[in-house]
């Protein structure tokens, strides 16, 4: 038995009326999620250049000020190294603030429907303190400095 092919990635996988058994092809720029991705990226990079820009005038103003001032220690070492940090950690964001995962989704909306119901709250230790409902007992402290001493009665 003879089975049509996969359609390529962004392909429309229905058929094209026109041409029987063959994908139509779909532009990703129609689609609405893709779109709305690609502007937040294309926004972030213009945000980066722009960043990038006005770090590089104002150390090359403070360059030239420390050229004028008569040389000596080279004192815009100290506030280019500070603002550089912050540049080359804004460049790393480009990367790192990438879309959710399905699982990271279905996750969060799990806390979110646990919360709307009024259901038990872990917390951040993962649950090992008490369960988080009001009057309920509290768990083993895990240090003894975590047990409550002669002026906390």
């Amino acid at each position: 038995m003879d089975r049509p092919p996969l359609p390529a990635p962004g392909e429309d996988p229905r058929p094209d009326p026109a041409r029987p058994g063959a994908p139509s092809p779909v532009d990703p720029a129609d689609d609405p999620r893709l779109r709305a991705q690609a502007k937040r990226q294309l926004e972030a990079r213009a945000g980066f250049r722009q960043h990038l820009t006005v770090y590089l005038a104002v150390m090359g103003l403070l360059t030239a000020i420390w050229l004028v001032s008569g040389g000596g220690y080279f004192w815009p070492v100290w506030p280019a190294m500070g603002w550089g940090l912050a540049v080359v950690l804004h460049l790393a964001s480009l990367r790192w603030d990438g879309e959710p995962s399905e699982t990271q989704i279905a996750e969060q909306a799990r806390r979110l429907a646990a919360r709307e119901q009024g259901g038990p709250r872990q917390a951040l230790d993962g649950g090992r303190r008490g369960t988080g409902r009001p009057g309920a007992a509290p768990a083993e402290p895990e240090h003894p400095w975590d047990e409550p001493g002669p002026r906390d009665v």
